[in-house]
């Protein structure tokens, strides 16, 4: 028979919650590889230039980023369950994509963007929150790992999906349209499919108080994000996701990258799959080496599956981008490398360890902040950086001839925003293996000095109850 303490090492989440949430996860893939897979069709059927799609990109991720912390606290104050939070976001998701659909005119689509990023900002802070509250610390790397192989399947199927049909006419309508009508309709299904049928798991229960209301709430919420940043492990972590995010964001334009470079659109599409597909692969390997790291050197195994994961993108950033008009294979296999190695770090690590250094009732809200500040700086100096880079300093053009040179000049944007922050990323990373032990430290202590007050108020409470049933 198996004892508490063996029962709680094992602990893992209930197969169909998984599940559900793995359909979650694939709608935020869906919407980040949606755009980037019709962005050609949209600059030469509405006449959208590139920098009106990066406008539209910041814009959706600075929503998503502001919103985030506040679907956080909706949840950890259990002013909604979390189940509801999801549904409505997916429902509002869904209905922004089908009507961008229908959409020509930039400021209704720009206005569309936004309301989409505020929807897509409860997501990954519910999601992660859930399955932290249901699997024990050493096992959630490959439940984090299964839940961004499906956002990299979600954009795998935007890309393979979006891709080839965004130039064609479908029953009358453009292929991008359509594409937004599938993956618009998938949300919705997926709204009613958590609402429905989702059982939420029950929480930990929490060592802090907590729980008021109104301005003493909000007050109370501040105070307890200025204890985030005591943490010499949110800091470091917040630090390495300014920079580590920007690179990721700014691979949107890797199959506007590939398409100029004379590769036709089945290529670029077979492409950017092909690097989905790798990172899928790479997130689930990510979250199995980071547990076994964990498991082996409890301290210091993340932190050195960052090291040598962030080491593995930077090479292979500088064979891509800076080697225009290479051969299918040759990107092939720099994607498949880099996929399969750079992909390591949120399963594998800062998801754990955000989940290890708070207690229960505050989980959904770290991970909320921590993407909030990733989230905004990433697209600000990704996408929008990448679309000013390529055009205003190095020249793109789509409406010139000159392919090389657009090639050239986009290369030249996608290796800058690559090489230089991820470089920063990995000295945060560093310092990850000094203040994690710290923060676990001062967590452990906490909790102990919880554990020992609750026997003392258990009787204090009982012996009152016996005092007043004898009088």
């Amino acid at each position: 028979m198996m004892t508490d303490g063996a029962s709680e090492h094992h602990r893992a989440p209930p197969t169909m919650l998984i599940l559900q949430l793995c359909c979650v996860a694939a709608i935020e893939g869906m919407d980040m590889g949606l755009l980037p897979a019709v962005n050609l069709a949209l600059q030469q059927d509405l006449g959208l230039r590139l920098t009106d799609l990066s406008w539209m990109t910041l814009a959706q991720a600075v929503a998503q980023a502001l919103l985030a912390p506040l679907w956080g606290v909706l949840a950890d104050r259990k002013v909604l369950r979390r189940k509801t939070l999801l549904s409505l976001g997916a429902l509002i998701q869904g209905l922004c994509t089908v009507l961008l659909a229908f959409t020509k005119g930039f400021s209704l689509m720009l206005l569309l963007r936004i309301l989409n990023g505020a929807a897509l900002a409860s997501l990954k802070p519910l999601c992660v929150g859930l399955v932290a509250d249901t699997t024990a610390e050493t096992l959630r790397g490959r439940q984090y790992g299964y839940l961004e192989l499906c956002v990299k399947l979600g954009m795998m199927a935007a890309a393979l999906i979006g891709t080839p049909m965004s130039r064609q006419q479908i029953l009358g309508l453009h292929g991008w349209q359509v594409a937004f009508l599938l993956i618009g309709s998938f949300s919705l299904f997926t709204a009613f499919l958590i609402q429905v049928f989702m059982r939420e798991a029950r929480r930990e229960k929490s060592w802090s108080s907590g729980g008021r209301a109104g301005c003493a709430g909000a007050k109370e919420e501040m105070q307890k994000l200025g204890g985030y940043f005591r943490k010499p492990t949110f800091l470091c972590l917040v630090g390495q996701g300014l920079f580590g995010a920007i690179p990721w964001n700014a691979f949107g334009y890797s199959t506007m990258y590939f398409q100029v470079n004379g590769l036709s659109d089945a290529a670029a599409a077979g492409l950017s799959t092909l690097a989905h597909l790798s990172n899928a692969t790479g997130h689930l390997l990510g979250g199995f080496i980071g547990d076994a790291m964990a498991k082996r050197c409890p301290l210091h195994g993340r932190p050195f599956t960052a090291n040598f994961s962030v080491s593995c993108g930077i090479p292979c950033a500088i064979f891509i981008f800076l080697s225009t008009h290479q051969s299918f294979t040759y990107y092939a296999i720099f994607l498949v490398i880099l996929g399969l190695g750079a992909t390591w770090c949120a399963v594998g690590v800062n998801w754990p360890i955000l989940s290890e250094i708070v207690e229960p009732q505050s989980r959904s809200g770290i991970m909320a902040w921590e993407s909030a500040m990733e989230g905004a700086v990433a697209a600000c100096l990704g996408n929008a950086l990448v679309g000013l880079l390529a055009q205003v300093v190095f020249g793109f053009n789509l409406a010139k001839e000159g392919k090389a040179q657009n090639a050239e000049a986009l290369g030249k944007a996608l290796a800058l925003t690559s090489v230089l922050p991820w470089t920063l990323c990995l000295f945060f990373y560093i310092l990850l293996h000094w203040a994690f032990p710290y923060d676990r430290r001062i967590l452990q202590k906490e909790k102990e000095d919880f554990l020992k007050l609750t026997p003392e108020k258990d009787n204090l409470s009982s012996s009152t109850s016996s005092e007043s049933e004898s009088s």
